[in-house]
C-alpha cells in the first residue's frame, strides 16, 4: 500500500505457488502504489487479487489496524506507521 514499486516486479505481480493450492482462499490487495511496477492492468486475475480503491477499505490492512501495531509496535522502538 502506497509502495513505489520499480520495474523489478513483474507485470502479472504473483506466481502461483504450486497448482491451485490456496488460489480459493488467499487475499491479495494492492492499493494506491506508485512507479513502474505498479500498473495492475497486467496483474493475475485471481478472485483473491484486488486493487483496493477506497481509503477506508485500504485502512483496515494497516500496521495499526490489521497487526493491532499500536499496542506492541512501539515499545520494540521499530518506526512505523499506524495508518494510511
Amino acid at each position: 500500500m502506497k509502495t513505489n514499486i520499480g520495474s523489478l516486479i513483474d507485470p502479472a505481480g504473483w506466481l502461483e505457488w504450486s497448482g491451485d493450492f490456496a488460489l480459493g482462499t488467499l487475499y491479495y490487495g494492492e492499493y494506491m502504489n506508485t512507479g513502474t511496477g505498479s500498473a495492475t492492468s497486467g496483474r493475475v486475475k485471481w478472485s483473491g487479487y484486488h486493487v483496493i480503491t477506497s481509503a477506508s477499505e485500504a485502512g483496515k490492512f494497516t500496521a495499526g489496524s490489521f497487526l493491532s501495531g499500536d499496542s506492541w509496535i512501539p515499545a520494540s522502538g521499530v518506526p512505523y506507521t499506524s495508518g494510511l
